[in-house]
């Protein structure tokens, strides 16, 4: 095997000393050493060679952080509004592998606020579009898409595995059903959903005593009302950027700024709100 650090250079980032690989080089040396993108990108973080990508990471995250993230898998469960946010920005973060769970297809009426969808994408399966999205965006990451919706037959087989689950759904069977299979798993669960100006978000922890009940109570589905208030896409987008970062939390081993309570948000006044669960 060539060695890697053959291919580093050293450049000054933030006051520090630091080794980092260009893509091509990296990518090379994978082929060279018959090893998969993603394989090379861990091995590089193992011996402290940061792809150059991630250099704007640096600071926030250490190599131990990026390389927690490398290590991960992600169950993303929707891939729309929330999902295709979540997508694009785990995707630059550098997680190692997404699963992507969604059984529906692009129309015209999410254009105004769903980051996967553009005109060429309409009538395309949700789940294949963000795979190629996060693809592109990420070459040094592996990427799962099941083109179905979540139900009986497949929750348990599509959550075990994953160190975090992200509940990007829009509708309340669902999200129960996805809650109760990471709950029993014993996987850490972060819940988000939008409607209009206003969006809310809170993470269950394999301990926690709370669940979708101390939020919905009974309550397993939506009203014509709640339908029609639609979603604007600033919404989707701030509420899709605060799960990213509590993921990127939970799999650096960070302490949860949601687990025990419900971060409410209010588009139209600015406001924010912490509410016990």
């Amino acid at each position: 095997m060539t060695l890697l650090t053959d291919r580093a250079r050293t450049q000054d980032y933030g006051g520090q000393s630091i080794r980092v690989i260009d893509e091509d080089q990296l990518l090379q040396w994978a082929v060279q050493n018959g090893l998969s993108p993603l394989q090379a990108q861990r091995e590089a973080l193992e011996n402290e060679i940061l792809p150059l990508r991630y250099l704007k990471n640096f600071q926030s995250l250490n190599f131990s952080d990026q390389l927690r993230l490398c290590r991960s898998r992600v169950l993303i469960c929707g891939c729309g509004g929330l999902g295709g946010v979540l997508i694009n920005l785990l995707a630059r973060a550098g997680v190692g592998i997404l699963r992507l769970v969604d059984g529906d297809v692009f129309t015209v009426s999410n254009l105004n606020r769903q980051w996967l969808s553009d005109t060429e994408q309409l009538s395309r399966p949700k789940a294949l579009v963000g795979m190629e999205r996060a693809r592109l965006i990420n070459p040094f990451m592996e990427v799962e898409a099941f083109p179905h919706p979540l139900d009986e037959t497949n929750a348990a087989d599509l959550v075990q595995g994953n160190d975090l689950v992200l509940d990007a759904l829009d509708n309340l069977p669902a999200r129960f059903l996805l809650a109760g299979e990471a709950r029993s798993l014993r996987i850490p669960m972060i819940h988000a959903a939008v409607a209009g100006w206003w969006g809310q978000i809170t993470t269950f922890l394999p301990q926690a005593t709370t669940d979708l009940t101390n939020i919905y109570g009974q309550k397993r589905s939506r009203d014509a009302a709640e339908d029609a208030v639609g979603v604007l896409g600033p919404t989707a987008a701030v509420i899709g950027s605060l799960e990213a970062l509590e993921a990127i939390r939970l799999l650096t081993g960070k302490t949860s700024a949601y687990a025990g309570q419900l971060l409410y948000f209010d588009g139209e006044s600015g406001r924010t709100e912490m509410l016990p669960l």
